[in-house]
């Protein structure tokens, strides 16, 4: 307990330092601007304000830099492939943010409970064997949560498709063209699907192509049926050919895939309830039925 205190304190007279000595460079003078027109007159140091928040000038900065130094660690191939899944499960954070949290759930946790085991007087096999559960959750916790997050997310956007491309489709139909009929599809779905498509036809207003941004939006998604509908409507665009029917075939290709996989589900849910039909059912009604029995031939013999 006595380490975990100095280490505390370490800590804290560590950001107090980083405080008092972080110094803004922003200098917005009329002197600065004119350059070497005018004498300058020699100014003092800024102090730092008292009154800004603790926030502002110890935290982020220091924030700021652990994740520079964090995103740089990492090889070029992790980083993209790290970046490519945090885009796809839509959490607001860099590689170098989820580098520093993986490193606190994976390194710090776990050695901050080793040490609050062994001033708790657990020593041995035991404290070996709950640092090792503790390590194992710390280094494995964060994958899996990240993959449960982007599977559910993939989920969502693949259960919203069909109704989206039929309301497309009417449009379309209807004689608006392809980006009016997203941008009329955008006020009818929510989800993240609303939010992916938003942010496309905001990069087609910047200027940028739509084949560009219908391969961004199937890349950020990763959901393939989207990427093979977002291919075929690209390949209809450039022959010519009506969009229209495009996206209604496609559209009925992913109703049928969703009618088979909720088939597949079906079938195998009678498999998925062999084990808890095993292992907590079968037990309580042969409790209930035999109990009495085995109490009455017990007190006859």
């Amino acid at each position: 307990m006595e380490f975990v205190i100095s280490f505390a304190t370490m800590l804290a007279v560590m950001f107090l330092a980083y405080g008092f000595l972080y110094r803004t460079a922003a200098d917005d003078s009329m002197e600065a601007r004119l350059g070497g027109l005018q004498y300058k007159r020699p100014q003092r140091e800024a102090l730092p304000d008292p009154e800004a928040a603790f926030k502002s000038r110890v935290l982020r900065p220091f924030v700021e830099w652990v994740t520079k130094r964090a995103s740089g660690i990492l090889p070029s191939t992790q980083s993209d492939k790290l970046e490519a899944a945090l885009t796809r499960s839509g959490l607001k954070l860099t590689v170098g943010n989820f580098a520093i949290i993986y490193a606190v759930v994976g390194v710090g946790v776990p050695m901050l409970v080793f040490m609050l085991l062994l001033s708790a007087g657990v020593s041995g096999r035991n404290l070996l064997l709950m640092y090792g559960v503790v390590q194992a959750m710390g280094l494995y916790g964060p994958r899996i949560w990240l993959l449960g997050r982007i599977k559910k997310r993939q989920k969502l956007i693949w259960r919203s498709l069909p109704d989206a491309f039929d309301l497309i489709t009417a449009s379309v139909e209807a004689g608006l063209g392809i980006d009016a009929a997203f941008n009329r599809i955008v006020g009818k779905v929510t989800g993240p699907f609303a939010e992916e498509l938003t942010r496309t036809l905001r990069e087609m207003q910047m200027g940028r192509s739509r084949r560009e941004a219908l391969l961004d939006l199937a890349d950020r998604t990763g959901v393939e049926e989207l990427r093979s509908l977002v291919n075929s409507v690209i390949q209809a665009e450039s022959m010519g050919i009506s969009i229209a029917s495009v996206i209604r075939v496609q559209t009925g290709v992913i109703r049928t895939r969703r009618k088979q996989k909720a088939e597949e589900q079906a079938f195998k849910a009678p498999i998925k309830m062999v084990f808890p039909l095993v292992f907590f059912v079968f037990p309580c009604i042969m409790i209930v039925i035999g109990g009495p029995a085995v109490i009455k031939l017990m007190q006859a013999f």
